[in-house]
């Protein structure tokens, strides 16, 4: 069966994404020195990014095999799908 292809679904903070979910990184906001850093950690379009835990303000990610622990309103600036 054919699933036609609906709305897409609109990019949400990762500081939102629940513990255990995977999602992709749609955009990274910010300023030029966030984005460079971020990317740096693998924060890149397209790179897919799980949520191990998140917890009082704090979120832990895996990213390209490498595990980071982000600030909220770090997490902020990475847009997801």
């Amino acid at each position: 069966m054919v699933m036609a292809a609906g709305p897409t679904m609109p990019a949400m903070p990762l500081s939102l994404v629940r513990a255990g979910e995977t999602v992709t990184v749609a955009r990274v906001r910010g300023n030029e020195d966030m984005k460079h850093h971020l990317g740096n950690l693998g924060f890149v379009e397209g790179s897919e990014v799980h949520v191990v835990s998140a917890s009082g303000g704090n979120i832990i990610v895996a990213v390209k095999g490498a595990r980071f622990g982000l600030d909220a309103k770090v997490a902020q600036h990475v847009m997801t799908v």
